[in-house]
């Protein structure tokens, strides 16, 4: 579209500056046109902040007058070049104004008519039925890591009770690294195993899929410190998702499938209203041999 096609209109300053809505100064007076697309004061007027000083407030126009109208220099052209090319401007409208309507009337009947409580049992029912769905796309482990620097005297104790069976060594390992201050990071829940080695000095490009491997106290160094790592419990990419790991996405699973539901239930609804009411008929011929 060229320049001349573009009619813009020089406004008085003053006119939108601040404070100009309560002093009555506006109009209906246009500023910019696109061909037959005009933009008027008040339209300008209406998407400028009050309280602004003059000169930000003069600022603002001249940008959103600029982008309007480089918007409309746009919008026509799409409408010239794609009616040249036989698309149906107003069907695509119009189908995408309906898949709208339908679409929010469908997330109306979902938020205000479905149940988001979906409780344990019914969790568990489904992944019980369903377990062949939910493959690991990653390896996932439980373990905990203490930190503990290379001087530290007590170090071939403190690996000991960390591998240690029974509840009182095992609190015997945790006071001792308590009193001397060390960093011990619990995952005591599922993650991968690379958020894992996160909270380990690790090498770029060294793999470290050994530790998956080990039943016992693994070391690390960085120099100044060493890293006892214990993993709990693991289990690897391609088997079997342990629930826990994929709780959220079962329920999500069971709300969307309530909400299809929903949906069908609310159609079949209004179908049947829509004959009974007569405002519907269906005009089909079928040819009868």
């Amino acid at each position: 579209m060229g320049g001349r096609e573009i009619l813009a209109v020089v406004m008085v300053a003053g006119l939108l500056l601040t404070g100009c809505r309560g002093r009555g100064l506006l109009s209906s007076g246009v500023v910019a046109q696109v061909g037959k697309t005009e933009l008027t004061e008040k339209d300008v007027a209406a998407a400028i902040p009050s309280g602004m000083s003059e000169k930000d407030s003069l600022a603002m126009v001249e940008g959103y007058v600029d982008a309007w109208v480089r918007k409309q220099v746009k919008l026509q052209e799409a409408e010239r070049v794609l009616a040249e090319t036989g698309v149906n401007i107003d069907a695509m409208v119009e189908d995408y104004r309906s898949s709208l309507l339908t679409y929010r009337l469908d997330r109306f009947y979902v938020e205000n008519m479905v149940d988001t409580i979906v409780s344990d049992s019914l969790v568990a029912g489904y992944y019980a039925t369903h377990q062949p769905e939910f493959r690991l796309d990653r390896n996932i482990v439980k373990g905990r890591i203490v930190r503990l620097p290379v001087s530290f005297r007590l170090r071939t104790k403190l690996k000991e009770l960390m591998g240690s069976s029974g509840a009182a060594r095992q609190q015997d390992f945790l006071d001792l690294a308590a009193k001397n201050g060390l960093m011990l990071t619990t995952f005591d829940r599922w993650v991968s195993f690379d958020e894992f080695l996160d909270a380990l000095p690790t090498m770029r490009g060294k793999s470290y899929d050994y530790l998956l491997k080990g039943s016992g106290i693994e070391e690390l160094t960085d120099g100044d410190y060493r890293y006892y790592i214990q993993i709990t419990d693991r289990a690897l990419k391609g088997r079997q998702a342990p629930l826990e790991w994929v709780d959220n996405v079962v329920r999500n699973i069971i709300y969307n499938e309530r909400g299809s539901e929903a949906v069908r239930a609310m159609e079949d609804s209004l179908y049947r209203a829509a004959l009974e009411n007569h405002s519907l008929k269906i005009y089909l011929k079928t040819n009868q041999e």
